[in-house]
């Protein structure tokens, strides 16, 4: 004689698997000013395990640098957003260790590297190198009045800048080497008999970056 009986047994998961980031390096932009609480990116990491074990946290693990305090990162999604100010004239990059933790202490890290875009908030400075005071009116053309260096702290397209001079003086700017001009005394006369010259009393320089 004999019986049958069928028997179920459930296995119990264990926290025996560890997150595991999608990648191990995020890269990301974002321009300088943006406003705080802008999203960066987002990190992801998975976890193999069932319930409670394969749930993550995240947490910003460290910062290059001293800039704590200037991303956070949501420790339930992953999303990392912008908490403080950042300057492309202060900091062009950011190196942020993120870390993705399950309920039994089991981490994985990733490194997220955020590059600074550079936008035009800086206006040209005008610093004078050397000047003449006083000129004389019958002082030869290409006279050097006024040497001037100009500074753009912006990059690219935003630092380079341009200057001019009104046309209605008899002076010419020229550039001398690179973001310095020379104000040079140019030569106005009718035609004339006997000719008219113009002795300017005021100069108007514009610089644009």
């Amino acid at each position: 004689m004999s019986g049958t009986m069928q028997i179920l047994i459930s296995v119990l998961d264990a926290n025996d698997n560890a997150p595991v980031f999608t990648q191990s390096v995020y890269k990301a932009s974002i321009k300088e000013g943006a406003p705080l609480g802008t999203i960066v990116t987002t990190v992801t990491a998975t976890d193999a395990d069932d319930g409670e074990n394969g749930k993550i946290t995240y947490s910003i693990s460290s910062m290059s640098g001293n800039t704590l305090g200037i991303f956070e990162v949501n420790e339930e999604n992953g999303a990392v957003t912008l908490s403080g100010k950042i300057d492309y004239e202060k900091r062009r990059t950011f190196e942020i260790n993120i870390r993705a933790s399950d309920e039994g202490g089991l981490v994985d890290s990733c490194k997220l590297i955020v590059d600074v875009i550079d936008v035009n908030d800086n206006t040209p400075d005008i610093h004078i190198m050397s000047k003449s005071n006083v000129i004389s009116e019958d002082a030869k053309p290409n006279t050097v009045v006024t040497m001037i260096n100009i500074e753009d702290a912006d990059s690219g397209e935003n630092g380079k800048v341009k200057c001019s001079i009104n046309d209605d003086i008899p002076f010419a700017l020229q550039s001398t080497s690179n973001n310095f001009f020379s104000l040079f005394r140019v030569k106005a006369q009718d035609g004339g008999s006997p000719p008219l010259r113009q002795t300017p009393t005021t100069l108007l320089s514009t610089c644009i970056g």
